[in-house]
């Protein structure tokens, strides 16, 4: 009896009460909301979480212990913030540069975090851990710190798919209907659209390996020299990667049995508003307008003309407007726009009278908008927002106006049809629909496969043959090559064997001819 009990509470203990080290480095309060989320279900699990992050929790809670690194979010504003528009500009308009802005971008974050003071002290502790989550976005040699504490990996990346997920499942995008995260094209594109998106293919593959993973290998090597594992042995050593999305809101195409979709999981049940908000709402008769960037785009830091028209066009709404603005004041604001620096976006959105979500088309912005089935008019300026629109024009729940074609007139057209048109609030209750109709939460699914990485050591049987194949064997260069020089040999032989038969022919027929002439 005694060695049941025992038995029971170390499989119960094996299960249940594991050691998880979260990694969520970046600024962005929107990548953070899904690391959180993900970290948040493990402790509620009974897990003991420990998180390096730059967003400590206010309110402590149990089984989770924060390592916080907050002053990286004033360097990462300085440093990236206020470039965020210069992507609409005709230099950074370029996608390719979009791919070497995120790869400085994570040579600059792991340069951060490993001499951040509180991380070095913890390092220094050699505390070690079961499971390491953490964020897949071009700062791949933080897995130094999973090496550190000898556990295994279970990733996550707050967008699709996308180049460096794909590397680290070992899966094949096909150019012909999986279009690439920077481009905005739908799964059916033209023969121009294939061809475009077929190069920018192979150019994202030249530079995320010559160049972005060449440099987190070198940063690897640099920081963890005593490391036992190799960055690429670390590299591939993902057990499960958390994708944050849902077949309803992109398209049909390949995964791979480690790629497990949880998007949503940064939406909990709406909450009461606050009471100014609620009240501000509540009056909204004809109905309300939310308008916000995100956390990354400032509206106080907008060209002034581009500000001015959209004062312009809320002055002549009969909807009220609640517009995520960082200033106290907004200089000429009419008096149905309410302004504040931060909001509940995701309980304002729940609230019956919203009818339309001003965004810049981030992931999370506009997966809360269509839980709750509020069409979107998205402003798209860098990433994978661009992306996100085309697939809310593409599936009729959206509009989109890019940035620098923002005027009174653009700005004023896409609203009257959001508003006036009741198809765009059709279509998102179609795939608020589907998208809230699953077998288990976003919650229980990172409970569930993360303890299921626990369970079976790793889960080494998800993983497909392709990680550890070189680039030469994953593309089949070696084999297309001996094909093709069996393919020439073959028509050389041949070419061989009728010049022979020509000679032996027609040669004949020659020798003959002239014997008769002699003759």
């Amino acid at each position: 009896m005694k060695l049941s009990i025992a038995l029971i509470l170390l499989f119960v203990n094996g299960i249940l009460g594991f050691k998880v080290l979260g990694i969520i480095p970046f600024g962005s309060k929107s990548h953070f909301a899904i690391g959180h989320s993900i970290l948040k279900s493990l402790a509620e699990a009974g897990h003991e979480v420990t998180a390096i992050s730059p967003y400590p929790l206010k309110k402590p809670m149990k089984n989770y212990k924060d390592i916080s690194t907050e002053d990286y979010i004033e360097f990462f504003f300085k440093n990236n913030a206020a470039n965020m528009f210069d992507f609409e500009n005709s230099f950074f308009v370029n996608k390719i540069m979009e791919l070497i802005v995120i790869h400085w971008m994570g040579t600059e974050l792991v340069e951060y975090y490993v001499n951040h003071p509180k991380v070095v002290e913890f390092l220094k502790t050699n505390e070690k851990f079961d499971i390491c989550v953490i964020e897949v976005f071009n700062f791949d040699a933080l897995l130094g710190i999973a090496e550190h504490v000898g556990c295994k990996v279970v990733s996550y990346v707050t967008c699709g798919i996308v180049k460096w997920t794909d590397d680290i499942s070992g899966l094949v995008s096909p150019p012909s209907y999986v279009p690439k995260h920077y481009v905005e094209y739908t799964d059916r594109m033209t023969f121009k659209q294939r061809l475009i998106n077929t190069v920018y293919s192979h150019i994202e593959d030249f530079i995320y390996g010559q160049i972005v993973k060449k440099n987190q290998k070198r940063l690897y090597e640099k920081y963890f020299p005593n490391a036992i594992k190799t960055f690429d042995e670390m590299y591939k050593n993902t057990s499960i990667l958390f994708m944050n999305t849902h077949i309803s809101t992109s398209t049909a195409r390949p995964y791979m049995p480690i790629q497990v979709e949880i998007g949503g999981i940064h939406i909990q049940p709406a909450k009461p508003l606050p009471k100014d908000i609620q009240e501000f709402l509540d009056s909204a008769t004809d109905g309300a307008i939310i308008f916000s960037m995100g956390s990354v785009i400032k509206s106080n830091q907008w060209p002034v003309d581009k500000r001015e028209a959209f004062i312009k066009i809320f002055s002549k709404l009969k909807q009220k407007i609640i517009w995520k603005y960082e200033n106290d004041t907004l200089p000429n604001k009419p008096d149905n726009v309410m302004i504040s620096s931060w909001m509940p976006q995701r309980d304002i959105l729940a609230h019956p009278n919203v009818k339309v979500f001003i965004t810049h088309g981030g992931l999370g912005g506009t997966t809360e908008a269509l839980v709750e089935g509020v069409p979107i008019l998205g402003l798209p300026i860098f990433g994978d927002q661009k992306m996100n629109m085309v697939k809310a024009v593409t599936r009729g729940y959206g509009l989109q106006v890019y940035f620098k074609d923002i005027s009174e007139e653009t700005i004023e057209s896409a609203l009257k049809e959001l508003l006036n048109n009741p198809m765009y609030k059709e279509n998102a209750k179609i795939i608020s629909k589907r998208f809230n109709d699953r077998p288990m939460t976003p919650q229980q699914s990172v409970v569930y496969w993360t303890e299921y990485v626990h369970r079976h050591d790793g889960a080494p049987h998800l993983k497909a043959a392709a990680i550890d194949l070189d680039f030469i064997a994953f593309h089949m260069i070696d084999i297309y090559a001996v094909l093709i020089f069996i393919t020439i040999l073959i028509i050389y032989i041949d070419y061989l064997i009728l010049k022979w038969l020509f000679r032996k022919c027609f040669g004949k027929s020659k020798k003959i001819d002239k014997k008769d002439k002699k003759n």
